[in-house]
């Protein structure tokens, strides 16, 4: 739960929520018409804090996808709930604002988990930290052009030729190496470390300790029989990194440079914490990448693609155009592109591999047991009997 700074009615949040809401779909090429949300009961319900619905008391605000989560918000005394318009529609909407619950109004919005988000941001100044200033150890300030109101935290490092956009917030202890170029209005978050043929574009947030632009992993195998070893050659790589505009970076993700070229994050994509991206991948735009995805290096993810957690890529491996590869799922070779559900190891669609695992876990023990009995030479009558038990 969010304890507001100050009260608001509802009609006083929704106000600046749908500014802002406006000013990102209109940044991101949508449409620029201020949002318009009906409210159901009285816009001048007081709400004093942000909370889910489990969690909700009097003078709440919390969101709905669910009938459900609409009664408990209601049940446990939440003054105000962001409902979609078909939820709007459903029974349990009248029920609770008739009923004797301290609900005092319903707020229709296509997203009512969005809208909530917006809802978070418009108070976030209050509750996030703001890092004390201090003066980074420039390796050659004279070689750097840093844009107008960059700000620098205490025992940050830049190295020399660093370009650095306007109003991009450095925190504490981050390391940028030598020819590193950041765009205007990024956030590095303490500990954060970009190599050198590092490229980030505008608005770019990469979190704590995560590491951008280190070296790849790529060896060539040498045999030495009259030793009795394999060694592992090393290849230098010398290429770099480059991340468009909106991409956002999670706490100790690892993203590789690449031999000779670059790996590429595109514009809008968000990776979360502990994922590695490993050298020359061609990740696309608007993906999404979830905790502890590994991808092998030469990885080909198309746009609008989401690698959901823990699931795996090998060298090469490509992932077409909006595909969703569901958690713990290996892709070994090539996934077609189509907003369809893989999942598995090998990768299989949804529907295949779930026919695969019934078959396995239902249908094969029952053929084992017949093949048994076949080969003892019972009858079939005998073996319809023993399949029956």
């Amino acid at each position: 739960m969010i304890t507001l700074p100050i009260p608001s009615s509802v009609k006083q949040l929704l106000a600046p929520a749908g500014e802002r809401l406006s000013e990102a779909l209109s940044l991101l090429g949508g449409s620029s018409v201020k949002p318009d949300f009906p409210v159901l009961g009285d816009p001048e319900t007081l709400i004093f804090s942000l909370a889910p619905a489990a969690e909700a008391t009097e003078g709440s605000l919390c969101f709905a996808v669910k009938p459900s989560f609409l009664a408990e918000a209601a049940e446990r005394g939440a003054s105000a709930v962001l409902i979609s318009p078909a939820l709007a529609q459903d029974e349990q909407a009248e029920k609770c604002l008739r009923s004797d619950s301290r609900l005092g109004a319903l707020i229709v919005c296509p997203e009512p988990r969005l809208l909530f988000g917006v809802m978070l941001g418009l108070f976030s100044s209050h509750f996030v930290p703001v890092w004390a200033v201090g003066e980074p150890f420039f390796k050659d300030k004279a070689s750097c052009s840093i844009g107008e109101g960059v700000s620098f935290g205490p025992h940050s490092y830049v190295g020399a030729k660093v370009t650095i956009g306007p109003r991009t917030t450095i925190g504490p202890g981050v390391f940028i190496d030598d020819g590193v170029v950041i765009g205007s209005d990024c956030l590095l978050h303490p500990g954060a470390v970009l190599r050198f043929g590092v490229r980030l574009g505008d608005r770019c947030q990469i979190h704590a300790n995560a590491v951008i632009g280190d070296d790849g992993f790529g060896y060539n195998q040498i045999p030495c029989r009259e030793q009795g070893r394999l060694v592992h050659f090393k290849n230098p790589h010398l290429g770099g990194v480059s991340i468009g505009d909106d991409v956002e970076i999670g706490a100790l993700a690892a993203v590789d440079r690449g031999l000779v070229s670059d790996t590429v994050i595109g514009r809008g994509t968000k990776i979360d914490n502990l994922v590695q991206i490993g050298h020359n991948c061609q990740i696309g735009q608007d993906c999404i990448v979830v905790a502890q995805v590994g991808a092998a290096g030469h990885c080909q993810i198309g746009d609008r693609a989401f690698l959901l957690g823990q699931s795996g890529y090998s060298h090469g491996a490509k992932v077409g155009h909006d595909a969703i590869i569901s958690g713990q799922s290996g892709v070994l070779g090539s996934v077609p592109p189509g907003a369809n559900v893989w999942t598995g190891t090998p990768a299989l669609p949804q529907s295949e591999e779930y026919r695969s695992q019934i078959m396995v876990r239902k249908d094969l023990p029952l053929w084992r047991k017949f093949l048994r009995l076949f080969l003892k030479g019972k009858s079939l009558d005998e073996i319809r009997e023993a399949l029956k038990e």
